[in-house]
């Protein structure tokens, strides 16, 4: 009897040595690639922590990959030798490089259907909503999501009465504004970062244009911005974000930049900054559109097993938690995808909140992202084209006709690489 009972054990442990993973299976691993530096690559680490501590059968491994024109660089010679992340992490303006050709990712409305999964997305502030979807179908998960505002210098302004309730809504107020700021002693009024971005991309959406019927009226935008120049109301700071100091420096009081800016503006300065929408000219339209969608999304890339699409859902299932994107919020200054949070606000000001609930939530304006071209070679040539602008070193004229030029041939050799009608 006792040989018996021994031989019976020996074999429960010889089972568990020959198939340990039927009863102790590990975690499958989701590679995420991002482009999410410092603070905030921490803050992906900690979702990923978080998301992996919640259940047993996934674990997300972040990869940092530089920023996101390196790590989409990276992704396609990765793709090209069949061995991609599952999941990456792409800016807004990169989103026709995941869409053509067809056959590099999965749309999020897709895999949610294969795996039984009612996604939220309704709840997301309409315009970024639109800016991933396709026909309806929602394409990438929005992540980091920003818009441009208008910060300024609160206690200057609170100087010369003028409150968050007071602050200028159209140019022609903020022009106004700038010339009592000049009058009072300052060589710069207002500055911007990312100047293709809030001067040409903003202000086309926000007064529901397009850029080639509506040439004329960004040509007049930054007309504009050359006048204040010559009054010394506005200074160019640079590409991106290179105008930061003159804000944060206190020589401009007025600044726009992406909403997720705050948190670390705040760190840098000495006085209370205030944040306002962007102005809109109302002679261009009176009515204040969609603004455009900043920050970037998560997209899906095909060809994973069952398993892996089953932990990607849940993972993005988990970042579209109210309580996850409070979180999100309130450590990195992204907008949440939605305005109805479940915990009230703490260290993040409501009015950014009530910006996006603004700008970002008209449900007249359907911006769709079907339009196959490529943002980020676009956007970058407009920055070239407002740099020889603003340092004197093309004329207006000669300057957009460049740009017209350089525009035209990288649509033409996308839609020739992607294979798209020419």
């Amino acid at each position: 009897m006792l040989l018996n009972y021994l031989r019976f054990i020996r074999s429960i442990l010889a089972w568990f040595l020959i198939s340990p993973g039927l009863l102790f299976a590990a975690p499958q691993d989701i590679i995420f690639w991002h482009s999410m530096a410092g603070q905030l690559g921490q803050e992906v680490m900690q979702l990923a922590q978080q998301f992996n501590q919640s259940q047993k059968d996934y674990r997300i491994v972040p990869i940092y990959k530089g920023d996101y024109v390196e790590s989409l660089t990276s992704f396609a010679a990765a793709f090209r030798a069949q061995n991609p992340p599952q999941l990456i992490q792409v800016f807004e303006v990169g989103s026709s490089v995941m869409r053509f050709p067809k056959g590099i990712v999965k749309p999020v409305d897709i895999l949610m259907h294969e795996q039984g999964i009612v996604f939220p997305k309704e709840r997301f502030f309409n315009a970024v909503r639109e800016n991933y979807s396709e026909n309806g179908k929602l394409l990438a998960m929005p992540f980091n999501v920003s818009v441009p505002v208008l910060f300024y210098n609160a206690e200057v302004l609170e100087k010369m009465g003028v409150t968050s309730q007071t602050f200028p809504r159209t140019w022609d107020e903020l022009e106004l504004l700038a010339k009592r700021l000049h009058e009072t002693g300052f060589s710069c009024a207002y500055t911007t970062a990312y100047p293709a971005w809030v001067l040409i991309e903003s202000f086309l959406a926000l007064h529901g244009l397009t850029t080639k019927k509506n040439a004329q009226s960004v040509i007049a935008s930054v007309e504009r911005m050359q006048r204040w120049q010559s009054q010394h109301y506005f200074v160019y700071g640079g590409r991106g974000d290179d105008a930061t100091v003159l804000f944060t420096s206190g020589k401009c009081p007025l600044f726009s930049q992406s909403s997720g800016g705050y948190a670390g503006l705040k760190a840098l300065v000495h006085f209370r900054v205030g944040v306002a929408p962007l102005p809109i000219d109302e002679k261009v339209s009176p009515i204040r559109h969609n603004n455009v969608v900043g920050g970037a999304a998560l997209w899906v890339v095909v060809g994973q097993s069952p398993q892996v699409d089953r932990g990607i859902a849940q993972f993005l299932v988990f970042l579209a938690n109210p309580s996850t994107q409070q979180s999100w919020y309130e450590h990195t200054g992204y907008l949440p995808l939605e305005m109805h949070l479940e915990q009230p606000k703490k260290t993040y000001p409501q009015s950014i909140l009530q910006i996006a609930e603004f700008d970002l939530n008209n449900d007249k304006d359907r911006l769709s992202s079907s339009d196959p071209e490529p943002k980020n070679q676009i956007r970058s040539i407009n920055e070239q084209m407002l740099e020889a602008i603003f340092s004197g070193m093309m004329g207006m004229k000669e300057a957009m006709e460049n740009a017209v030029i350089r525009t035209q041939h990288v649509l033409l050799r996308f839609k020739k690489n992607t294979n798209l009608p020419v």
